[in-house]
């Protein structure tokens, strides 16, 4: 049932059917499901608390999201990784096509997989790529579904995780 749910959600993001903002749970504390980093350790988001996190999912099979790992994740980072933890997440993906898009886009934070989908709906994904944003306490303060430009990512980071 959750690979359907999730099929329908990325069918609809994949098809321009899924760009939007939600707010609707800022404030609420950051799920603690465990996720496997792509080293091979165990993580929560609990491990960031103290630090405020930019939580991207993405996958290989997902053309928006490849074009912003490289054109907007990775200059983000660039600019904002001492002040700010970024994490990717790719979901229902094959790990092998997703250990290839990270070595071709040469991204430096940390990644995980989310092979069943539950993170993603445990934080409401509604299309791909799914973007959110948590603050230093935990807090989820801003989500956001379908692609964001660089300077979008930087505008959100400045507004919601650093002023």
């Amino acid at each position: 049932m959750l690979t359907l749910i999730l099929g329908v959600a990325l069918v609809a993001a994949a098809c321009g059917g899924a760009s939007s903002q939600a707010g609707s749970d800022a404030g609420t504390p950051a799920p603690t499901t465990p996720f496997a980093l792509f080293d091979g350790t165990t993580a929560t988001l609990a491990d960031y608390q103290g630090q405020p996190v930019v939580l991207n999912f993405w996958a290989s099979w997902c053309p928006s999201c490849v074009a912003e790992m490289s054109a907007t994740f990775k200059p983000a980072q660039e600019r904002l990784g001492d002040d700010v933890a970024f994490l990717g997440i790719n979901v229902q993906d094959e790990r092998d096509r997703a250990l290839q898009l990270v070595e071709e886009t040469g991204v430096q934070f940390d990644l995980a997989e989310d092979p069943d989908g539950r993170l993603y709906v445990d934080l409401g994904g509604l299309g791909m790529p799914f973007t959110v944003f948590i603050d230093s306490a935990g807090n989820i303060v801003h989500e956001h579904n379908g692609p964001l430009t660089e300077q979008q990512l930087v505008d959100l980071i400045q507004e919601r995780l650093l002023s």
